[in-house]
């Protein structure tokens, strides 16, 4: 039996196999970044019309720490979490102190989210098989790519994003403003409101407040 389970990790390691994030629609959740400093709920990020790339890691992990730089130099490449999509990774596992570490080691300007700020539940709900894992989620809540892997390079990252039509841009360049609709109401002549008052014993007087 351990020569079967060997000989299909060495397949696995061979044929560049690598599990990834199961879901199909993402899950909400609200976290704390590793400095106690930015509240992140992820659902109000996609709301806004961002699309959300996570990257799953820990900091003892070599290809965590190999891939890190690509996945800064794509950051960079969209804009710098002010465009298309909003960057943050999760550890599920080292504390603030340590994701502090690592994110001043290696000059990590997204958010980080440690295991005391609800990495590790994060973790759980995503069923992270292993990692580096880096999760693309749309606006609408479904999970675009359950993984990106190999990283070989921050191009790796860019064209996998792109192909989903998110756009780079220039950290310098300022955001687009939220399109708006104004409307315009003609004269009002007549105003007919039919209501049903039902008193409250508790209330001393009542008023009507009309402009």
């Amino acid at each position: 039996m351990k020569k079967l389970l060997t000989l299909i990790f060495t397949l696995m390691l061979s044929l560049g196999i690598k599990a990834q994030c199961p879901l199909t629609e993402a899950i909400d959740f609200t976290a704390t970044d590793c400095y106690g400093e930015e509240t992140i709920n992820l659902f109000e990020i996609l709301d806004r019309g961002q699309h959300v790339l996570i990257d799953f890691y820990f900091y003892s992990c070599s290809p965590c720490q190999q891939a890190v730089p690509h996945v800064i130099e794509a950051y960079e490449a969209f804009g710098c979490n002010q465009h298309d999509v909003f960057f943050m990774e999760i550890t599920p596992f080292d504390s603030d102190e340590l994701a502090q570490w690592w994110a001043e080691h290696y000059g990590v300007p997204y958010p980080t989210i440690s295991r005391d700020g609800g990495g590790f539940e994060i973790d759980e709900m995503y069923q992270v098989p292993q990692y580096p894992t880096l999760v693309l989620i749309a606006p609408n809540r479904e999970i675009l790519l359950g993984d990106i892997y190999p990283v070989e390079s921050a191009q790796t990252i860019i064209d996998a994003l792109k192909a989903f039509g998110i756009e780079e841009h220039s950290c310098d360049e300022t955001p687009e403003a939220n399109p708006s609709v104004e409307i315009t109401l003609g004269e009002v002549t007549t105003t007919t409101i039919e209501a049903t008052f039902t008193p409250n014993d508790d209330c001393a007087s009542y008023h009507l407040l009309a402009d």
